[in-house]
């Protein structure tokens, strides 16, 4: 058997300002052309099976664009004869009972076959059975599912969450759910796994498949794709759609610059901009000559760019003094918040943890300058 293994499409993904002519949001549009580009080359390569490890959508309540872009691909590909196996991730699974899962739209549609509903699920497909655990609502969950996999002797596994060996990589998500090494069993044909946006093998028959596209500056040098899986010759190919787009520059080190010759230097990457998503690092650079950069000229060498940022690395010196935000203040009232939108208990903590952090890095981010080029 032949499978092509993706993850982490994350439609109706937005990001930066740029619109095109016809008001869409460039990168959302950049992300589905990435995912029917995927789509052609699975048909091209016509493999026996698809598997999508989990985040189809970016959000819990996808609009009509991204429910629709992913039933034209669903139906591109159960049409040339190639069944879908997929599960819920933690950013389109609803976290908690009150919701209902965008994936009920596509139930009973032919040779689509998902699990979603927070346990363990089973589909049988030629001599293989495909064993899926989509998001659960607790991390304690996983092991509990795991117990209930009924083994053929020719089995496949899909998860969605963070390998233990991986910890160090997590993306603060909300619902981002650590799985412990020891549920990679090895026992099994093959274990597709979901989150992780980089290609990587975490095991003899453990992978990531990556995400099809660049969702943060920290992704700029991973590998993106799928993977194509034979199972009879048991290898595992990466499959590029297309080239990468994301680029964080080597900093310029700016040391005893004038602010024109930054922007020479910076001119100098203009080959490097073009339908680009690009970062700049000015390295040791005073703040008098990172506010001495010409604006307009940056906004001149951006406007070929996708979204280009400028961020400044200043030498160790004293701030100027800022008033600071309250930050106590702000986490009590967030909290406050939290008990009238009445989180479910076993979340609560989780979603506590991850505001607190989205807070704390909105405070530092303002007390830091950098110049992100209008387009």
């Amino acid at each position: 058997m032949r499978i092509a293994h993706l993850a982490d499409t994350h439609l109706g993904y937005q990001a930066f300002s740029r619109v095109d002519r016809q008001g869409r949001n460039v990168m959302e549009e950049m992300v589905y052309q990435g995912f029917r580009m995927a789509v052609d080359k699975i048909l091209e390569l016509n493999p026996d099976l698809v598997i999508h490890a989990g985040d189809v959508f970016h959000h819990v309540r996808p609009r009509i664009r991204p429910l629709y872009e992913f039933k034209q691909a669903l139906d591109r590909l159960t049409d040339a004869g190639i069944p879908v196996v997929m599960i819920s991730g933690n950013h389109d699974a609803p976290k908690g009972y009150a919701s209902i899962s965008p994936f009920y739209i596509y139930e009973g549609q032919p040779e689509v076959y998902i699990a979603h509903e927070y346990r363990y699920k089973f589909f049988d497909l030629d001599e293989f059975r495909i064993h899926c655990i989509p998001f659960c609502l607790t991390a304690d969950q996983y092991p509990r599912e795991l117990d209930r996999l009924e083994r053929t002797g020719s089995d496949l596994l899909v998860m969605h969450g963070l390998v233990e060996s991986l910890r160090a990589k997590r993306l603060r998500t909300v619902g981002e759910h650590e799985i412990g090494d020891c549920l990679l069993k090895s026992d099994l044909d093959y274990i597709a796994l979901g989150h992780y946006h980089n290609q990587v093998q975490i095991a003899g028959n453990a992978w990531y498949s990556g995400s099809l596209d660049y969702l943060n500056f920290g992704e700029a040098n991973d590998r993106k794709g799928f993977l194509l899986v034979d199972l009879g010759r048991m290898s595992v190919e990466r499959i590029e759609v297309r080239p990468g787009y994301m680029v964080d520059c080597q900093p310029i080190s700016c040391s005893g610059l004038s602010s024109a010759e930054v922007m020479e230097e910076i001119e100098g990457l203009a080959g490097e901009i073009d339908g680009k998503i690009i970062r700049i690092t000015l390295r040791d650079i005073s703040r008098p000559v990172f506010r001495g950069l010409n604006q307009s000229r940056l906004n001149r060498i951006a406007a070929s760019a996708v979204y280009m940022k400028v961020r400044p690395e200043f030498p160790d010196q004293p701030a100027p003094a800022r008033e600071g935000v309250d930050m106590l203040g702000l986490e009590e009232e967030f909290e406050r918040f939290l008990q009238g939108e009445q989180v479910r208990t076993g979340l609560f903590e989780e979603v506590r943890s991850y505001g607190r952090g989205l807070l704390k890095e909105a405070e530092e981010a303002r007390r830091t300058e950098g110049i992100n080029a209008p387009l």
